[in-house]
Formats: C-alpha cells, structure tokens, sequence
C-alpha cells in the first residue's frame, strides 16, 4: 500500500489556486477547495459578529476530516 500524499496549495485570492488544483489533480480525485466550503458555510449560518469565526472554524474541521478520511482508505 502506498502512503497517500497531501498538497497543499497556498496563495492570494485570485491566484489561480482553484484552476492550478483542478489541473493537476488526477481524474477521480476530488480537490478540497478551503474557500468554497468556507462560503458554503458561511451562507449557510445566520449574520452575527461570530459567523466569520465559526465558519473558519466548521470548515477546518471538514478539512481535517477529509484529511483523515482519506489515510482510512
């Protein structure tokens, strides 16, 4: 069994990271976009001061998730 690897791709908004990932992401992998399940959740929660907070927050934990998640297969 191989060890599964983790890319991260960081940058500014608008950088490209998206399409960079999309690009060199094999066919039937599926990328974790940090900024879109971010807005997915933040659209989601009901405005207050602690929405920004609590949707960084909901979306680490879905990415630690599909990280281990991802060691499990």
């Amino acid at each position: 069994m191989t060890k599964p690897k983790l890319f991260v791709i960081a940058g500014c908004n608008g950088s490209g990271k998206s399409s960079f990932a999309n690009a060199i992401t094999p066919v039937g992998i599926v990328s974790f976009d940090y900024d879109l399940e971010f807005l997915r959740i933040y659209n989601s929660i009901r405005d207050s001061e602690l929405r920004v907070k609590i949707a960084h927050h909901q979306t680490r934990t879905l990415l630690e998730e599909s990280i281990n998640n991802s060691y499990s297969k």
